[in-house]
């Protein structure tokens, strides 16, 4: 649902305000907006195997490429990449935790900011695979030698926007979700 609504999103959202890099290619970079949707809908249906999975996947991709090396991209750059993928188990169990006592604000608000923090990074890491795996830096141009500039300004600047999307969840997601199970009009997550 969130995959899919996310999805519907990003291609609307690229229609309404075209970006200069094109239609094709805004959404293709804005997918990694339903794919954190996907994430964070994984994690709250308890399947954090698959998270890690793509995690995996795409990570271990961007390393073993010989671009990753050649265009001397740092690999602490990805700190909080690498950080969200060992969080991967603890989310899933502060998760557990939270559906275990749904009502329970202190074990919700830990489990929204770990889901938020893991799904951001996966927008990311997603984003980062299209960019060098996949060569997607070509497209905009962006030149080999780029690649590590771009990479060292998104160390400092993709945490700012986890930080971001982890207090909005703590701020937004817990009401809400605790006003949800409180009304029993739905229930969550949803199927």
């Amino acid at each position: 649902m969130g995959f899919l609504s996310g999805s519907i999103g990003c291609v609307l959202g690229r229609i309404i305000r075209p970006r200069e890099e094109g239609f094709l290619l805004g959404v293709a970079f804005g997918m990694g907006e339903p794919i954190a949707a996907l994430v964070a809908g994984l994690l709250f249906r308890r399947k954090w195997t698959f998270v890690a999975l793509a995690y995996a996947i795409m990570l271990g991709t961007f390393i073993a490429d010989p671009l990753t090396w050649s265009a001397r991209i740092p690999l602490w750059s990805l700190w909080d990449t690498f950080l969200a993928m060992s969080l991967i188990l603890p989310t899933h169990l502060a998760v557990r935790s939270a559906l275990e006592q749904r009502g329970n604000a202190k074990r919700l608000g830990p489990a929204a900011c770990m889901t938020a923090f893991v799904s951001t990074e996966a927008d990311m890491l997603f984003r980062i695979f299209l960019l060098v795996p996949l060569r997607f830096y070509a497209l905009y141009p962006i030149p080999i030698e780029a690649l590590p500039a771009v990479f060292l300004v998104g160390a400092f600047v993709t945490p700012i926007e986890a930080l971001l999307s982890m207090t909005v969840s703590v701020i937004l997601a817990v009401p809400v979700l605790l006003a949800i199970e409180r009304s029993k009009a739905v229930r969550w997550p949803m199927e």
